[in-house]
């Protein structure tokens, strides 16, 4: 878990790099995910990242869905913060845990690159939502 100006140097440091041995990929990785520490925690209110290629459970290899079977909440468990997978509905056995990766991207390159294939037929056509600046 990062503090926000912690995972934006890391971001950071990993294009400089990426740019310097021209690795630049079409798309990131997406593991990261975005956690709010409630305004009532002692600590106070922070926005926290969660680097699920660190550490992470089974939920971190789940695919993206337009219509997904679960979703990501953030949970206190003996005081600390995690990131809950429920399922938003009853599933049949065998069924395909998804849940809708949320992610948001200012690059209309990034947004073209990121093709969803999840086949629903409310489909938004993009695993990245755009985000003019």
């Amino acid at each position: 878990v990062y503090p926000a100006w912690r995972w934006c140097e890391k971001l950071d440091a990993i294009e400089r790099t990426q740019r310097k041995l021209d690795l630049r990929p079409n798309l990131p990785d997406f593991y990261n995910m975005a956690m709010e520490r409630p305004k009532k925690d002692p600590r106070g209110y922070c926005l926290l990242f969660v680097d699920a290629s660190r550490k992470s459970g089974l939920g971190s290899s789940f695919s993206h869905s337009c219509n997904p079977t679960c979703e990501v909440r953030v949970v206190s468990l003996n005081g600390k913060l995690s990131l809950s997978m429920t399922t938003l509905r009853d599933l049949e056995q065998g069924e395909e845990l998804t849940f809708d990766y949320n992610a948001v991207t200012e690059s209309l390159n990034e947004f073209r690159f990121a093709v969803c294939l999840c086949g629903q037929r409310k489909c938004r056509g993009s695993f990245l939502h755009f985000a003019t600046a």
